[in-house]
């Protein structure tokens, strides 16, 4: 595993227990997350891929990793469009649809419920493996309020994305 996919688990970990404020998708910790979309404030909203945003856009700057032209991290708000985004990077990331048993820590890890999460381990015996998620619960859900971990199922896997960094 590279320093900067180690940099992303490690940092998304460390926002494990923020939480937004009543059910508003809001708050100051969580304004921050939406802020490394390229949402505007009046529409902020569910919010798991502008924490997924956030943690990549941290781990860059304090890895020293910088956009080029054929690399940019992402903005995006939904959860589906980081596969649009990671398509179109160069040879920076990897995309697996359907991603079958193929994660690693480190990886995005796209839900078929329109959900997006941080793979925390590999896939056991099981076909199950842990995550850090922004917006979910420990009943995960995919607007649950807070960064928390979980443990999922591959059969909840639409894609995979893995930084080759």
């Amino acid at each position: 595993m590279s320093a900067f996919t180690e940099r992303l688990v490690t940092t998304a970990l460390a926002e494990v227990g923020t939480k937004e404020v009543g059910s508003t998708n809001r708050g100051p910790r969580v304004d921050e997350y939406q802020r490394a979309t390229w949402l505007d404030e009046k529409d902020y909203g569910p919010w798991c891929a502008a924490f997924v945003c956030w943690v990549i856009r941290s781990s860059l700057n304090i890895e020293k990793i910088r956009e080029t032209p054929t690399f940019h991290r992402p903005q995006t708000a939904g959860a589906f469009d980081f596969e649009n985004w990671s398509l179109k990077q160069d040879n920076t990331t990897q995309t697996a649809k359907p991603a079958g048993r193929a994660i690693q820590r480190g990886d995005l890890v796209i839900f078929t419920f329109s959900h997006i999460g941080i793979a925390t381990s590999g896939v056991d015996e099981n076909g199950n493996f842990h995550t850090v998620e922004g917006n979910s619960n420990s009943a995960g859900s995919r607007t649950g309020g807070m960064v928390c971990t979980n443990i999922r199922s591959v059969k909840l896997v639409r894609s995979r994305i893995r930084f080759t960094i």
